[in-house]
């Protein structure tokens, strides 16, 4: 385990996208650990996913709003908390509208920021297993 006090040389800095200071937090420097959590969020967000797609094109606003909130939940264990922010207005706006249709410009902004955090989790990860083994 690497310390987060101290010297810098053996502090591992996430990147300045995610929330750096609920991650430091989070893992207190273990960042094998973050390296397992990061590779689980790559493993599990298809599937969360493809519920929140399924839910959006079956039109069931009860659904989606149960999809995003797992997402949300996902989003919050690597940092991204800028996603955890949309997908909780999106939920909020489910409890407040009759249509799915109202959400699409919603679910269309959540769809490609989820396409740019997995690219941004997977250099992530490689840049953590390049710690891990220094």
């Amino acid at each position: 385990m690497f310390s987060m006090t101290g010297s810098d040389t053996n502090k591992f800095i996430f990147n300045e996208n995610l929330n750096t200071s609920f991650l430091e937090e989070l893992f207190d420097g273990d960042t094998l650990y973050a390296e397992t959590v990061f590779e689980e969020f790559l493993k599990d967000l298809p599937g969360y996913w493809n519920d929140v797609e399924s839910a959006y094109i079956n039109q069931n606003t009860t659904a989606f709003s149960a999809a995003v909130h797992k997402c949300k939940t996902l989003f919050g264990y690597v940092g991204v908390t800028h996603l955890q922010e949309l997908c909780q207005d999106i939920e909020t706006k489910c409890h407040q509208l009759s249509t799915i249709a109202a959400l699409r410009p919603d679910y269309e902004l959540l769809a490609k920021q989820k396409e740019a955090t997995t690219a941004l989790i997977k250099e992530e990860i490689n840049r953590l297993k390049s710690f891990n083994n220094n």
